[in-house]
């Protein structure tokens, strides 16, 4: 089984789970380990709202197939929310 490692700052777990949350999905995202959709849902956040968090973060996106099938999956089941 392999390993990964996740960085939380202090500042993140002072400020409560929401926070710890963001950082975990961000950090999985960053390392291509969740594609962006995996990472969204696992905040429950709409494709918008992960888009501005990546930004704020100055996390650069990553869209490969597996994200665009994520995309048509979420739009035909109606969970594209905008």
């Amino acid at each position: 089984m392999q390993a990964i490692n996740i960085q939380i700052p202090l500042e993140f777990i002072e400020q409560g789970e929401a926070a710890v949350l963001e950082q975990i999905a961000m950090q999985l995202y960053e390392n291509k380990i969740f594609t962006l959709g995996q990472a969204r849902r696992l905040l429950n956040y709409s494709v918008w709202e992960f888009q501005k968090l990546l930004g704020e973060n100055h996390i650069v996106r990553q869209y490969d197939q597996d994200d665009l099938a994520d995309d048509i999956e979420a739009v035909q089941s109606g969970l594209w929310n905008g």
